[in-house]
């Protein structure tokens, strides 16, 4: 029985493909390579065009020695600039630095010396409260 339902279900998929109708076969094409054809054709002429300079056929990298010149003086300047920027933050960094190098050695020495104090009162409070425990204790007795 289930070898019946197995070729029923093969010969409704056969039916249903043969039922649609075909794709046309495609044509035979030439490859798409490229054409070359050589400079001096007679039937080739070749304009040469002027862009303005905002225009990206103009941005071309088929530049004139002018244009090179022009273009690499602007990028030294920048770059110039930017090292100029670059250093002058550099310098503004390490003056800020030594800035807090001076707070900080300024506030060490300050706890220092607070610690110093606070040591002093705590130990005049201890000898003062040593005398005046001793002397309670001889009153007593």
């Amino acid at each position: 029985m289930s070898s019946l339902s197995s070729s029923s279900s093969i010969s409704d998929a056969e039916t249903d493909r043969r039922g649609r109708p075909e794709r046309p076969r495609m044509a035979s094409r030439k490859p798409s390579a490229s054409i070359l054809v050589p400079r001096d054709h007679p039937e080739i002429e070749i304009e040469e065009e002027e862009f303005p300079p905002d225009d990206a056929r103009a941005m071309s990298p088929r530049r004139n020695s002018a244009d090179l010149e022009r273009l690499g003086k602007e990028a030294r300047q920048t770059l110039q600039e930017q090292a100029k920027a670059l250093q002058s933050s550099l310098q503004a960094l390490a003056e800020r630095i030594d800035a807090v190098k001076t707070d900080h050695d300024k506030l060490e020495n300050e706890n220092r010396f607070l610690q110093d104090y606070i040591g002093g009162l705590t130990r005049n409070m201890k000898s003062e409260m040593s005398r005046s425990s001793t002397k309670v204790k001889k009153s007593h007795k």
